[in-house]
């Protein structure tokens, strides 16, 4: 192999390994991500998300479907917790939160399988 080829494998495997460790870096110690989750949403007052269900799926209650508002938050924010847990705190915005959306059920941003409740405040 001559100098110019070792010297041209040399580059690229260091910029392989700045690509890794920048990477490494900012997902792994800084959390430097968005954490897409749900949040709690009163129904009578706001308009939230729900699933509904096939009535003839049996492991559906169809009478008290779970509401909720779609959260976006930077995962060095987010608290490290098993939500099955009692004592696990729901994902909230603080007012001075950088990174951190709320979004409200519309018929702009439902996804598949999903549905608008309507408050009963509009």
């Amino acid at each position: 192999m001559d100098r110019k080829s070792k010297i041209l494998i040399t580059i690229f495997l260091l910029v392989v390994f700045l690509a890794i460790s920048t990477t490494f870096y900012k997902y792994e110690i800084k959390k430097d991500y968005l954490i897409l989750g749900q949040t709690t949403c009163n129904p009578l007052t706001e308009s939230c998300f729900y699933m509904p269900c096939d009535e003839t799926d049996p492991s559906c209650d169809t009478t008290a479907p779970e509401y909720y508002k779609k959260i976006e938050k930077k995962a060095f924010n987010v608290e490290l917790c098993d939500p099955s847990v009692d004592g696990c705190n729901p994902m909230v915005c603080t007012e001075d939160e950088k990174g951190c959306s709320i979004t409200a059920c519309s018929e702009d941003n439902l996804s598949e399988g999903e549905a608008c409740s309507k408050s009963t405040q509009e």
